[in-house]
């Protein structure tokens, strides 16, 4: 079959199920690969980060002709107007899930060819919903959600810092320096528990640190280097409420200025930095409560809890700042933060289902834990350090539990 008997008739079916068949000419179609570049002074080559690609755009002339030509056109123009998801039959590319975008252009050349119309548009394929799921592990779209907001951050802060002038500059750069030197007091005690974490978070602080004068004029790999610095310590296998502790205390320090106008741009480039810094504090939560094992349904509901306080602390904290600095938020960190948050909330409220609920009673005579344990759980070895430090016995209790102690476990 030759590449003519291919084709096929072109025709778009708006939302509301009308089908319009039309004439073309020439067909295109294109398609960008969703990348960012990343070069690291002390290391040769490039680093790029591929989160894909995006849906394909098919622009095409749209020829009306006939006594009825304007009306056709008319009817046309009017379901690519509609909103909603359309269906589009390429002549060449097939069946898409399409939705007009941008202009959309329509001509009547009354002498040269007085019975037709051009309607110029472009469709634009669509996945139909806001948040695609690919995988079917919820855990795997958070980590996606968190690779997003690591290069929209990084970009938007690239994008808003103003270094142009020598004193901006040595301003931004003793700025970034003192909150480097703050997140790796607050971070690397939790990093130095793992080895190959405590490897990568020194090497990436050290990176840092040593070319600062370079990436000043590199705000791009600066700040994407400032959030794979910060996320390292969350991939620890050490339990979660560390984690917690420290990156909340690193998330106090960072929120409590609030900026003013001030010379130039610098203090608006401080309070950005501040706000790169927290707000990926807040993300690296969202990492820790996707890489820990949880036991029990309180355990999940609680860090969920944590993880939200957390997050609605640095957005009170940047609205305020924004206000005082009559700065304006372009919203696509903003957006992939609050995304990140609320797929790490829903993911943990979810596995809390399936998990061990906690039940509790009052001792009516001493026992022996080794004794207790078996009755509650049915064995020993395997739940009875789980059942010390669920109810955080003393020396004394673990010995003999007195008579009125209050006892918690999971079933």
């Amino acid at each position: 079959m030759a590449w003519q008997d291919r084709l096929t008739a072109a025709a778009y079916t708006s939302p509301s199920g009308l089908r319009f068949v039309f004439s073309y000419e020439n067909v295109s179609k294109s398609v960008s690969k969703k990348t960012s570049a990343y070069n690291f002074p002390d290391a040769e080559g490039t680093y790029i980060q591929d989160l894909g690609h995006t849906g394909r755009k098919y622009p095409l002339r749209a020829i009306f002709w006939g006594d009825d030509y304007d009306e056709q056109a008319e009817a046309f123009e009017a379901a690519l107007l509609e909103r909603g998801v359309g269906r589009l039959e390429h002549p060449l590319y097939g069946i898409k899930n399409v939705v007009p975008f941008g202009d959309i252009e329509r001509s009547d050349d009354l002498k040269t060819a007085a019975n037709q119309a051009i309607v110029q548009v472009q469709f634009w394929e669509t996945i139909g919903v806001v948040y695609p799921t690919g995988q079917t592990d919820p855990a795997d779209l958070v980590v996606q959600a968190v690779e997003d907001y690591n290069t929209t951050a990084s970009e938007q802060f690239a994008e808003t810092v103003e270094l142009g002038l020598a004193s901006e500059r040595a301003n931004f750069k003793g700025r970034y320096n003192l909150l480097l030197d703050t997140a790796q007091a607050a971070l690397k005690d939790i990093a130095d528990t793992q080895d190959d974490v405590r490897q990568a978070f020194n090497a990436v602080y050290d990176s840092i640190n040593s070319s600062i004068d370079t990436l000043v004029s590199d705000p791009l790999t600066l700040a994407f280097q400032t959030t794979i610095l910060l996320q390292a310590p969350a991939l620890v296998s050490t339990g979660i409420q560390a984690r917690l502790d420290a990156y909340g205390n690193l998330i106090d320090q960072l929120t409590t200025t609030t900026w003013t106008p001030g010379l130039n741009s610098e203090n608006t480039n401080s309070f950005l930095t501040e706000e790169l810094y927290a707000s990926t504090a807040v993300i690296s939560v969202v990492l820790s409560a996707v890489n820990n094992q949880f036991e029990t349904k309180t355990d999940a509901i609680t860090v969920a809890d944590t993880l939200l306080t957390f997050a609605d602390q640095v957005i009170a904290w940047r609205d305020l700042n924004y206000d005082s600095l009559s700065a304006i938020d372009t919203g696509g960190a903003y957006q992939k933060y609050l995304e990140a948050v609320s797929l790490a909330a829903g993911f943990l409220v979810e596995i809390s289902f399936s998990l061990k609920q906690e039940r509790s009673f009052i001792l009516d005579r001493p026992r022996s834990i080794i004794d207790l344990v078996a009755e509650l759980y049915g064995e020993v070895d395997e739940q009875l350090d789980f059942f010390i430090q669920s109810n955080e016995l003393t020396g004394s209790e673990i010995l003999e539990l007195p008579k009125g102690r209050k006892i918690v476990y999971f079933v």
